[in-house]
């Protein structure tokens, strides 16, 4: 009689171990994957940034050739089959100033960034 009990016992402590060994296995899985998700919100958001600069130099560069110039940066991919992008419009300011505004898009991120620009200092 006393051998029946022990194999339950053993059943049961067994049972226990597995169970907090797929409690702690589950748990660092789950801390994983949120790393891995604040990691990609991260780099989106950063690149969202680097996006926008990129548009903003991208008009820059065209208004340094002619300041007369207020066609905009179109749509473009960067890199190529990347998803990202970047975009810019120019518009008059005031006071002679140019207006640029520049949209960085990446992942689920959007950012913007604005500067004024004055001809001839």
């Amino acid at each position: 009689m006393r051998l029946k009990n022990r194999k339950g016992a053993a059943l049961m402590f067994a049972i226990f171990v597995m169970t907090i060994a797929s409690v702690l296995v589950v748990s660092m899985a789950d801390t994983q994957m949120l790393r891995y998700a604040a990691l990609r919100n991260t780099r989106d958001w950063d690149g969202a940034r680097y996006l926008a600069e990129a548009g903003l130099h991208h008009a820059l560069c065209q208004l340094e050739a002619d300041i007369d110039w207020r066609g905009g940066v179109p749509v473009t991919e960067f890199p190529a089959g990347s998803g990202e992008t970047y975009s810019a419009s120019v518009s008059n300011g005031a006071d002679g100033t140019v207006e640029v505004t520049a949209v960085g898009v990446a992942g689920s991120f959007i950012r913007t960034l604005r500067a004024t620009v004055k001809h001839g200092g």
